[in-house]
């Protein structure tokens, strides 16, 4: 079993052995990290992936809650999570151990993740508004973005709370602006 350090992912951007990049490929998705429990294409999901085919794309790989999302056969769009099955709120990975996935339980309050990243070593590039005023989205120096959401902003009460988190091209970990 292939261990992923969740951690690690946030700080730099690493999917345990495998580095997103833009131009992967799903063969290189599998090479790093072995076979996936799923593979399909949303606009046919009856179709079988061949590497040749053009039509298998988009293309969706799935280990556990995680999900490799493929424009075209070198086109990785993002990695996301949006299920968190795991014991406690947590993302789980299939056949990939999730290692440290407590530091991103579905629900946890914006503000707690703000407050103890700096513990684990996490760099916050930005906090900015995402579809303002429901959600918020914080992007780590590694380049992931999480994603929190209030249930009701016009409650006083509310506060954001986390939904997702993903990889995409562009959110790189090269150092913020000085």
């Amino acid at each position: 079993m292939t261990s992923i350090s969740l951690l690690t992912f946030l700080q730099t951007g690493a999917f345990g052995p495998y580095m997103p990049v833009a131009s992967s490929t799903p063969e290189a998705v599998i090479a790093a990290l072995g076979e996936p429990e799923e593979i399909y294409s949303p606009a046919d999901l009856d179709r079988p992936y061949r590497a040749d085919d053009p039509a298998c794309f988009p293309l969706i790989i799935t280990y556990g809650d995680a999900e490799f999302h493929f424009a075209a056969a070198t086109a990785l769009a993002t990695v996301f999570v949006d299920s968190f099955s795991g014991r406690g709120g947590v993302a789980c990975g299939g056949s990939l151990a999730l290692m440290q996935a407590d530091l991103l339980p579905v629900g946890m309050a914006m503000q707690q993740f703000l407050d103890t990243a700096p513990g684990y070593g996490i760099g916050i590039r930005s906090v900015r508004p995402h579809m303002p005023p429901f959600a918020f989205q914080v992007r780590t120096a590694g380049g992931v973005d999480i994603g929190f959401e209030h249930d009701d902003p016009d409650d006083s009460e509310s506060v954001p709370r986390l939904t997702w988190f993903c990889w995409t091209p562009g959110a790189d970990s090269s150092p913020a602006p000085a």
